[in-house]
């Protein structure tokens, strides 16, 4: 048996030099019930995640993240679905 797993990241409405406004939580996962709806796949376990400094999916996927120094950090809560990837033929 195989798992995978997809990321469903707020959209960002509004982005100026001091302030980004983000989708709320409730609609993200309103697209992820969406693509539950369609998807056709055995879901395993769906969770919220808090992630410093990830503005792209691809950075979700990482095993380090940074935080500390001088600068500021950006947090992002993210929804993450875990589904059976379905086996050749099934």
């Amino acid at each position: 048996m195989t798992i995978g797993y997809k990321d469903f990241f707020p959209i960002l409405l509004e982005s100026g030099f001091f302030k980004r406004t983000f989708e709320d939580l409730p609609t993200t996962l309103g697209r992820a019930n969406t693509w539950l709806a369609t998807s056709g796949l055995k879901i395993v376990n769906v969770e919220t995640l808090v992630l410093p400094n990830v503005s792209l999916e691809v950075d979700a996927s990482g095993t380090y993240l940074h935080t500390g120094g001088e600068t500021g950090s950006s947090w992002i809560q993210i929804i993450r679905v875990w589904y059976h990837v379905p086996d050749p033929g099934d």
